[in-house]
């Protein structure tokens, strides 16, 4: 789920690092590649369906809260992470106040996911 108030730049670069760190934890398999009608090869794509659900940003670090509360796996995606130019500087940065979610994405069992994220609308 993404602050519903991203630019659309920012909403696609924050769902594409949090797809990347959940395929990149083994959390999202991709499927084998297929062959279209031209013969034309694709590599294989996620087996799963991955919502892109808008909330209200300042509800994120709740949600996030209430997903680790619950056994979910969450990963998040921050001001932190997105101000810093190398992995090393995140680690620095993660530290300070006010760090900012713009979104967090939920591994785990169907029910739990569901109650954390089952009032929130598709991302417009």
């Amino acid at each position: 789920m993404l602050d519903e108030e991203l630019p659309r730049w920012l909403a696609a670069n924050t769902t594409a690092v949090l797809g990347v760190a959940l395929g990149a934890h083994g959390l999202i398999r991709t499927g084998p590649e297929l062959e279209d009608a031209e013969g034309e090869i694709h590599p294989g794509i996620g087996t799963r369906p991955l919502p892109v659900l808008g909330a209200p940003g300042a509800e994120l670090p709740a949600l996030r809260r209430k997903a680790i509360g619950s056994g979910v796996m969450v990963i998040d995606f921050n001001e932190a992470a997105r101000n810093s130019r190398s992995y090393d500087e995140y680690e620095k940065n993660i530290s300070m106040d006010g760090m900012g979610y713009l979104g967090i994405a939920l591994h785990g069992p169907r029910k739990p996911v569901k109650s954390i994220s089952g009032n929130l609308k598709s991302l417009r």
